[in-house]
């Protein structure tokens, strides 16, 4: 995909560390693959890493650890909309 751009960044929808799980085809395509802004990326990464009951329901997971059993497709709907509340200031 080359370089994101001054300020940006490639975003996978369902994260990297799945790969090993679901393969490089399934990680590594346009459909996965977004570029957004450099900050937008790491306010992902940061709710990613992060303890977050009112997103997983749990006090002890973290929300890749929580998202890591499940689908896919479950992911990949989940990305989206972290997406989409991470860019609108929702989270």
């Amino acid at each position: 995909m080359g370089p994101a751009g001054s300020g940006q960044a490639w975003h996978h929808i369902v994260e990297q560390c799945q790969e090993s799980r679901f393969g490089a085809e399934m990680i590594h395509n346009s459909a996965n693959v977004v570029r957004v802004a450099s900050s937008v990326n790491l306010r992902l990464n940061a709710i990613y890493s992060s303890i977050r009951p009112d997103i997983t329901g749990s006090t002890s997971l973290t929300v890749r650890q929580w998202l890591s059993g499940l689908s896919y497709d479950v992911q990949y709907e989940f990305g989206l909309k972290a997406l989409r509340h991470v860019e609108s200031g929702v989270w």
